[in-house]
C-alpha cells in the first residue's frame, strides 16, 4: 500500500471508459481508492481482504419483488454502487444503472441443520470470491427465505466502493425504500444522496495549501524521523518472510454492566467511550508486549469529516495513534493523554495512510505491514429495526477469510448496553485459543480499571480466573529440595544402584546410567585437568542428543555452572553472550556451525570438541 500510487492524471491514453459498456459519466478516485486498488493488486488473497460482507435477518412476511426494488432504487442512489474501476485506478467509471441481480435461495424444505450449513457455505462464497474492479459488479445481493416468516438478505461489496459507514446508509435507505415499494410507490421522500465528486473535491482541498501543510507537520511530528515503532506481539509460528492474509474470526461478549463501568470511569476523567476503550486495549498490547511504544491503527469515517452523511463508498481513513503505555504509570493519566492524542488524530484524519508513509522513513519488511499491524474500532453497528414495512431486522458482519492486519477488533455496542468484540485475527501467526485468552485479559483488564482506574497500568489484573487456574495447574506441586543434596547427586545415585539399567536412547545409540556416569566423569576430569572449578562457567553449545546430558553432568560434577547457548542462534549473539558470561571453557562439537567464536583473547584454545577431542575421549 506504500508503493508509488497512480496520480489522477496518469490515466492510460489508450484506455477509452466508454467502450467497455454503458457509462453515465467517469469520476476521479480519491487517494484512499487509490491505496486500496493498489492493494488489491498484490494478489487474490489480498483481495479478498477488502471482501465486506453483512447479513439481515429478516422475520416476517417479506415481499421478493418489492426487495429487489428496493435493492435497485439503493443502487440507483449510490454512484459508487454500480462503478467499476479504470486499469490504472485513478478513475471510477459509473456505469448506467442496471437491475439489481438478487437471486432467490428457497431453503424452506430443508433440514434445520442442511439450512445452516447452506447458509454458511453461502457466506464463505461470498467473502472468498473475488471482485473485478474492472469488470465488476462490485456490490452483490443474494435473498434466502428458510420459511414463510423468515428470510436472510446477504450483501457483499468491494471495500474500495463500500466502508463501515456505507453500510448503516445501505440498510437505512434499503428499510425505507422497501416500505415505499411495498406501498406500490418509489419515492419515500429521501433527502438526496451526497455525490462522490464532492467526497474528491472536499478531500484535494484538505490535503493541499496550508490546510494540508498543517495535517503532515502535526503527523511528522507524531512520527520523528528515526523513530517509527514496531509492535511485537509474541505470536504461536515464526512470521514468515512473506505476509500472508489468511484470517479467521472470534467474537467475544462483554456484560452491559462492565461496560458501563468502562463509561462511567471515562466520563469521569473527561474522556469518551471509544478513548476508554482505545486506552485499555493498546495497555494490555503494552502488557503483552512488554513495549511502552505502541502504535494502533484506528479507522476514521470521512462522512464524518466532510460533513457527507449519505455518501457511499471507500471514504475511510487509517489512523496510526501512537501511545507510551508505562508500567508505573496510574491509568487515569495515561487515559487522559490518550484521549487528547485521539482528539487530535481525528483533527488531522485528511491525510492518508499511505501519504504518511510517503513521508516516512519507514524500513519496508514484506513479512508485516509497515507501522500498523493492529486496528481498533469502535462499531455502533447497524441496530434492529423495523423500518422494513412489517419486517424485524437484525443486522450481523460476516468474518473474513482474509485481512491485511495481524489483529482487527471491532467493539460492538449491543442492543442491552454490552459489547461484543469481533476480532478478526491472522491464522499464520496466532492460534484460536491465543486470541481467546487476549480478548479475556482485554475484559479482565476493563474490570481492573472499572475498579480502580488510579492503579499503574502493570499493576491491573491481566489473566482472567480460568487462565489463572490454567497457569497455577502448570506449576505443579512444591517439593521441598533434600538438605545437603546438589542437582546431580540423584543421579549418580540411580548409577551406583542400577548401573545396567538404560539411561538415555539417541536413535540408535543408547547408554546405560553406568555408561553415561562414566563419560561424564572422563570430561568432568578433563575439565578439573584445566583448572575449572566452583564459581566457573562453561558454555555447552550443542544440540539435543545423548551427548549435551554428557555435558550437562560433566560440568554439575566439576562444581562449575553450565550456560545454555541454542546453538540454532546467530554465531555473534552467541559470542556477545559467551562474553558477557565470561566463560572459562566451551563444550561443543562439529555440528554447531554457529558456535560462539572470540569472545576472549585465547578463546581458541578453551574450546573442547566433544565428537573430535582426544584429551577425554
Amino acid at each position: 500500500m506504500s508503493a508509488a500510487l497512480p496520480t489522477q492524471d496518469a490515466a492510460a491514453d489508450a484506455f477509452d471508459p466508454f467502450q467497455s459498456g454503458a457509462v453515465e459519466r467517469v469520476v476521479a478516485t480519491s487517494a484512499a481508492q487509490r491505496e486500496v486498488w493498489l492493494a488489491d493488486r498484490l494478489g487474490r488473497e489480498a483481495s479478498l481482504a477488502f471482501n465486506e460482507s453483512i447479513t439481515l435477518t429478516l422475520a416476517g412476511r417479506l415481499d421478493a419483488h418489492a426487495m429487489r426494488r428496493a435493492l435497485d432504487a439503493v443502487v440507483t442512489r449510490h454512484a459508487t454502487l454500480r462503478a467499476t474501476f479504470a486499469p490504472d485506478g485513478t478513475q471510477m467509471l459509473i456505469g448506467v444503472t442496471p437491475p439489481m441481480l438478487c437471486p432467490l435461495d428457497d431453503l424452506g424444505a430443508a433440514q434445520a441443520s442442511d439450512r445452516s450449513r447452506r447458509l454458511d457455505a453461502a457466506v464463505m462464497d461470498a467473502v472468498e470470491t473475488p471482485f473485478d474492479l474492472e469488470r465488476g459488479p462490485l456490490f452483490r445481493a443474494r435473498l434466502f427465505r428458510l420459511g414463510a416468516s423468515d428470510h436472510r438478505l446477504l450483501l457483499t461489496a468491494h471495500h474500495i466502493v463500500c466502508d463501515g459507514w456505507s453500510w448503516g446508509v445501505i440498510v437505512s435507505e434499503l428499510a425505507s425504500l422497501y416500505a415505499a415499494a411495498c406501498d406500490g410507490g418509489d419515492a419515500p421522500g429521501l433527502p438526496p444522496a451526497d455525490d462522490w465528486s464532492d467526497y474528491v473535491r472536499w478531500e484535494r482541498e484538505q490535503s493541499s495549501g496550508a490546510s494540508g501543510e498543517a495535517h503532515e507537520r502535526w503527523w511528522l511530528s507524531r512520527f520523528p524521523p528515526g523513530d517509527v515503532p514496531v509492535l511485537e506481539l509474541p505470536t504461536d509460528r515464526p512470521r514468515a518472510t512473506q505476509r500472508g492474509f489468511r484470517s479467521r474470526r472470534i467474537d467475544h461478549v462483554m456484560s452491559a454492566p462492565l461496560v458501563a463501568d468502562v463509561q462511567r470511569v471515562g466520563g469521569a476523567l473527561g474522556a469518551s467511550a471509544f478513548a476508554t476503550l482505545f486506552a485499555a486495549f493498546a495497555a494490555m498490547l503494552g502488557r503483552l508486549t512488554a513495549q511502552s511504544d505502541v502504535v494502533v491503527g484506528v479507522p476514521s469515517a470521512g462522512q464524518a469529516s466532510s460533513g457527507l452523511g449519505r455518501l457511499v463508498g471507500h471514504a475511510v481513513n487509517l489512523l496510526p495513534v501512537r501511545t507510551d503505555p508505562r508500567a508505573a504509570e496510574p491509568f487515569s493519566g495515561f487515559l487522559r493523554r490518550t484521549a487528547g492524542t485521539l482528539l487530535d488524530a481525528f483533527d488531522h484524519a485528511a491525510l492518508t495512510y499511505g501519504s504518511l508513509l510517503a513521508l516516512l522513513p519507514v524500513g519496508r519488511d514484506p513479512s508485516r505491514l509497515p507501522l500498523v499491524s493492529v486496528m481498533f474500532n469502535l462499531d455502533p453497528s447497524v441496530a434492529a429495526t423495523d423500518a422494513f414495512a412489517g419486517l424485524q431486522a437484525a443486522v450481523q458482519v460476516n468474518p473474513r477469510r482474509y485481512e491485511n492486519f495481524e489483529l482487527f477488533v471491532n467493539a460492538v455496542r449491543l442492543a442491552d448496553g454490552g459489547i461484543r468484540l469481533e476480532c478478526q485475527y491472522s491464522a499464520d501467526l496466532f492460534d484460536a485459543a491465543t486470541v481467546a485468552r487476549w480478548l479475556r485479559c482485554y475484559e479482565t483488564m476493563l474490570g481492573g480499571i472499572g475498579r480502580d482506574a488510579g492503579a499503574a497500568i502493570g499493576s491491573l489484573p491481566l489473566l482472567a480466573q480460568e487462565d489463572e487456574a490454567e497457569l497455577a495447574a502448570l506449576r505443579g506441586r512444591a517439593v521441598a529440595p533434600a538438605v545437603g543434596g546438589l542437582m546431580h547427586d540423584a543421579f549418580v545415585q540411580r548409577a551406583r544402584a542400577e548401573p545396567d539399567r538404560r539411561a538415555v536412547r539417541d536413535g540408535h545409540r543408547q547408554w546405560t546410567y553406568g555408561e553415561l556416569d562414566a563419560r561424564s566423569n572422563r570430561l568432568a576430569r578433563a575439565l578439573r585437568q584445566r583448572g575449572v572449578g566452583r564459581g566457573d562457567r562453561v558454555g555447552i553449545c550443542l544440540g539435543r542428543d545423548a551427548e549435551l546430558l554428557t555435558a550437562l553432568m560433566a560440568v554439575l560434577k566439576t562444581g562449575a555452572a553450565y550456560v545454555p547457548l541454542d546453538p540454532s542462534f546467530p554465531s555473534a549473539r552467541l559470542a556477545f553472550y559467551a562474553e558477557d558470561a565470561a566463560l572459562a571453557w566451551l563444550l561443543t562439537d562439529a555440528s554447531a556451525e554457529n558456535a560462539p567464536r572470540n569472545w576472549r583473547a585465547d578463546a581458541a584454545s578453551r574450546v573442547i570438541r566433544l565428537d573430535t577431542d582426544p584429551s577425554w575421549l
